[in-house]
Parts: structure tokens; sequence; C-alpha cells
């Protein structure tokens, strides 16, 4: 009887995301000054917004240099550029990828996109013009560390500060790592790969976050947000590590009249605003401040 109950309170306590609920709420009331997103002040001023008819929209990046936003859909090898507002402006259809599911915009006209299934790494261009991409004529990396399958690579963010990709692998076991090498603004430096798990997020992916979805870097503030689907929470981490505020996606919080689904892709615009997709097509704008009157209680 005694075991009976007790797996039945853990159940319990599982299902309800206790462990989420409990770090959120000590983040909420221990807020701490930082140079990065006050995140408890965020509401969502767009929610849910479907993106026509697209599904299995995956991951998000911002390109400051046209102010637009780019996502990709894992199950079509397409790439949709979006307004700031979700209205999509074009398709950009990539050849010879597996199962895409992390996008980041670099500098200029490339991009890398992650291909989860092969653990793969594509260096792209993407101009003005551009309508098809193919991966293999693209500078491509397969790491090599997981095996083959659909728990692998589920983001990839832009360090431009250490000119690196941060990358971070689903579950089983989930991670963050750091890929230098692939890539460099000053084409005159060496290429030298070097591929470092950081292992100072370890902690709180163990304790807070019961998978990983999305990552993006926060370059004004050097911080890194990782987004879990599982756990229903983007968190904000010092380079050190150290938790510096939380976002719900939780029905109530933040302005939210339902919890975001299935979150699979977050990227922050230069003025700090929170963009964050959930499969299929769904898309969110969060800011600081009050709710947006316009926000649809009916998704």
């Amino acid at each position: 009887m005694m075991i009976s109950l007790v797996v039945g309170l853990l159940s319990t306590l599982y299902y309800l995301k206790a462990e989420a609920v409990a770090w959120h709420l000590w983040h909420q009331i221990h807020v701490q000054k930082h140079a990065g997103l006050q995140l408890s002040s965020y509401q969502v001023v767009i929610e849910g917004k479907r993106l026509g008819n697209y599904k299995n929209a995956s991951d998000l990046t911002y390109n400051s240099a046209t102010g637009t936003l780019f996502t990709v859909l894992n199950d079509m090898n397409i790439i949709v550029e979006l307004t700031p507002q979700g209205e999509p402006l074009r398709e950009i259809m990539v050849n010879g990828a597996d199962d895409l599911e992390g996008i980041t915009h670099v500098e200029g006209e490339y991009f890398v996109l992650a291909d989860e299934r092969d653990s793969r790494l594509a260096l792209i261009k993407i101009a003005a013009d551009t309508h098809t991409v193919a991966i293999d004529e693209t500078k491509l990396l397969r790491l090599g560390v997981n095996d083959r399958g659909n728990k692998n690579f589920e983001g990839v963010s832009w360090d431009s500060a250490q000119n690196r990709l941060i990358v971070v692998k689903e579950r089983d076991p989930k991670y963050v790592l750091s890929v230098s090498g692939f890539y460099h603004p000053d084409s005159s430096q060496p290429h030298i790969l070097e591929v470092e798990r950081l292992k100072q997020y370890d902690h709180a992916l163990n304790w807070a976050l019961r998978d990983l979805s999305s990552v993006t870097y926060h370059a004004q503030s050097g911080h890194l947000f990782l987004l879990s689907d599982e756990s229903k929470l983007l968190k904000q981490f010092d380079a050190s590590g150290r938790t510096m505020g939380s976002l719900a996606l939780w029905k109530n919080f933040h302005g939210l009249h339902k919890s975001v689904p299935q979150a699979e892709g977050v990227t922050i615009g230069e003025d700090g605003t929170v963009y964050i997709l959930s499969e299929p097509n769904l898309f969110y704008v969060f800011k600081p401040g009050k709710p947006h009157e316009n926000s649809d209680p009916r998704i």
C-alpha cells in the first residue's frame, strides 16, 4: 500500500511538473539584477498565432541584418522567412536534408542548419533572392557523437562573442555543446575544429529541465537561453551556468490564456523581444510590460 501511495504521489508530481514550477517560482521571488533580460516582467503580446498551413515548424532565429525571423519545417525540409509579427514572407527549399531541427543566423547571408537524424551541421548562404539551397553543396560537419536517431541535435545558436556554435542535444542524455572552428568571420583565421561539452549547464539540466528543444545566445548580455518543451520553461543562464531567471509557458503565467503546447524554437530580437515557436505552427511574442489587448484566448 505504502509503495503504491509513493508511486502515485511521484507520478502526480511529475505530471504537474512540480520541479519546474518550484524553480520558476523561486526565481520569480528571488529576482537578481543582471545585464540580461528581466524575464519576470515579460508578458505575451502575440499568443498562438497560426503560421498558415505549415506543420512541424521547429526552431527560430533572428536576422539582425534584415529584421526578420527564419524557421525550419522538419517534415518538408523548408526554411520559412517571417516578419516579427509572424507573417510568412518566402519559402526556401533545402535539398539533401534529412530531419531539419535547428537554424541560426551567423552574420550577413550566412546561416547554420542542424540536421538532427545524422547529427550534421551545414553552413549555408541565404541571399535576398534565394529560394533553394543544397546541403550537399555546402560546408558540412558530422560530429559523430550520437547514434543516428531523433533524440539528437534540437537547436543551434551562434555565439558572436566567441565565434562558436552552441548546440543542444534533446535528451538521453541532454547536454550543451560548443563547436568552434566551423566558421569564422575572418576567413584568414585558421579553422581549428574544437568540440567541447559545456558542463556548467549540466546541474540545471539534471534538475530543472526535462529536455532541450532549442537554444539562443543573447549577445548583449552573454547569456544563454535554454528552452524545454516538456518542462514548458525558457531558462536564462550566465556564462558560468547560474540561472538568471525563467519564462514559464504555462496557462495564466506571463499573460498566457493557454499553455504553449509544444515549444520547439526560441530567438531574441535586438530589443530583447522573445519569440517562441510551438509545433505544429503556433507563434508567440513576449515583451516586458502589460499583456497585449489582442492576445487571443481562443487558441
